[in-house]
């Protein structure tokens, strides 16, 4: 059973069908359809199961399988916007006008006196700021269980998160194509 919308599995599928026209593999040729194979990443995404576990489940070698979810992995994190696009998505009120730079916290005295009245306003605005990111992050690994604890090769793991975002995005609407 898995607790993803059946939306996802085809929206994934569609771009794992994409991506084979893309290489020219022939109908017929792979060993799992697109939704299926679709299927198994989101499973290994949201439950972290074993990669050659997986695989047996769905009648398929373990190199297959790895084969398959680093296919999905990549035709996802391919997705993910260039710089100046995720710098337009992060935009917020909070911080137009903030100036040059990235504002910390101020910290409280060791004296014991109270900070000045705008620099506690300032670490206000940071806290009221800072639970986005924070949600955001939860959200990810509490949705993505693989991104909990992860055995992928360190070059591999900007790809995964990114590919989990994106699959966050398409979830929560935040794509074009997302109905």
């Amino acid at each position: 059973m898995l607790d993803v919308p059946r939306e996802l599995v085809q929206y994934l599928a569609r771009l794992l069908a994409a991506e084979r026209r893309t290489l020219g593999t022939r109908r017929n040729t792979r060993a799992l359809t697109c939704f299926h194979q679709a299927l198994m990443v989101l499973i290994w995404f949201r439950k972290t199961e074993d990669i050659t576990l997986l695989g047996a489940g769905f009648g398929i070698s373990r190199a297959t399988a790895y084969r398959y979810v680093a296919e999905g992995v990549t035709v996802l994190a391919a997705l993910r916007p260039d710089l100046h696009e995720a710098l337009r998505r992060a935009a917020d009120n909070g911080y137009d006008g903030a100036g040059h730079g990235i504002k910390t916290p101020t910290k409280q005295p060791t004296d014991g006196k109270q900070l000045h009245v705008a620099n506690r306003s300032l670490n206000q605005l940071l806290r009221s700021l800072r639970w986005q990111g924070e949600r955001g992050f939860a959200i990810l690994i509490g949705r993505w269980k693989t991104l909990r604890h992860s055995t992928a090769s360190p070059r591999r793991i900007g790809d995964i998160v990114a590919a989990a975002l994106h699959l966050t995005h398409y979830e929560y609407r935040y794509l074009p194509d997302s109905r």
